[in-house]
Formats: structure tokens, C-alpha cells, sequence
């Protein structure tokens, strides 16, 4: 973790969150499509910050300050420790959307778009767009929980 740049790190988290989601709509039945699709988003989201990389010369394009890398650390940690759990199958739909609201509001609380120090405005543009994205992803998986009659609490 310690030799890849801050931007490699932030498409591997991306890239781990969409394998979690894909594991998600792999055991729990009835939310495939449901779960797919946020996955690919994630997909998508990897695939911009690699473009977004090449395009404008190299990974090493977004500084760096004290908080970063143990942000990003964090988070990835946490994701990777979902996927041991969610590899066993055994989840429930209940558990999947308390754990993505974990995941995705925690980007957002620990403001990991934001810690970024851009180099120019369309990485700035880029990031913005990924922040809109968690947003959108929070209030969709609040809004499945709400169809789902589900609470936060277990």
C-alpha cells in the first residue's frame, strides 16, 4: 500500500467495494439486479479515476496531505474484512444495506473526496462527480431499506 499512489489506491477501494456489492447480489436472493447495479457503478467509478490518471499523465496527479493514506487505509480494511464475510454466503439483505450505508457514508463523513489535493480542475470535476455518486448511492440504499421495512439498528 505504501508504494502506490494515492490515486491507485483510491481505484483499488472503488474496485473492492464493486466485488463486495457483486458478492451481495451473488447470496442474496431476489436483490441481484438490486445489487448488480450498484456494483457496476463502482466499476465505473475505478474506470474514471484510471482515465482520469492516464489522461492527464500519470497517477500521481492528486497530492497527498497527513490524512490520505489512512483514510483510504480505513476504508479499505473495512471493505475487505465485508468481503471475507460476505464470501461465507450466509448475509441477509438487511446486513448487505447497513454495510454499504457503512461504506458509503463513511466516504462521505471522512470527506474522502474532499482530503484530495487536486491538481487541476478536471480532476477537481471528477472528484465532485464521485461525491454526487456516494450521495446518490446513500439515498438510494436508505430508500431500499424504507421499501424493505427495515430499520438501521439490527
Amino acid at each position: 500500500m505504501d508504494k502506490k499512489t494515492i490515486m491507485h489506491l483510491f481505484e483499488d477501494n472503488e474496485l473492492n467495494i464493486s466485488v463486495l456489492y457483486a458478492l451481495y447480489a451473488k447470496h442474496i436472493p431476489g436483490k441481484q439486479s438490486f445489487w448488480d447495479g450498484i456494483s457496476k457503478e463502482e466499476i465505473a467509478h475505478a474506470s474514471e479515476v484510471r482515465k482520469a490518471a492516464e489522461e492527464m499523465g500519470g497517477w500521481d496527479i492528486i497530492g497527498e496531505n497527513k490524512f490520505t493514506r489512512g483514510v483510504v487505509k480505513n476504508v479499505m480494511d473495512f471493505v475487505m474484512e465485508e468481503i471475507k464475510k460476505a464470501q461465507k454466503g450466509n448475509i441477509s439483505h438487511s446486513e448487505a444495506l447497513r454495510t454499504a450505508l457503512r461504506i458509503e457514508r463513511s466516504m462521505l463523513e471522512k470527506k474522502c473526496f474532499d482530503i484530495f489535493i487536486p491538481a487541476n480542475v478536471t480532476i477537481k470535476k471528477m472528484l465532485d462527480r464521485l461525491n454526487g455518486d456516494t450521495e446518490r448511492h446513500v439515498a438510494m440504499l436508505l430508500n431500499e431499506m424504507k421499501k424493505s421495512k427495515l430499520t438501521l439498528e439490527k
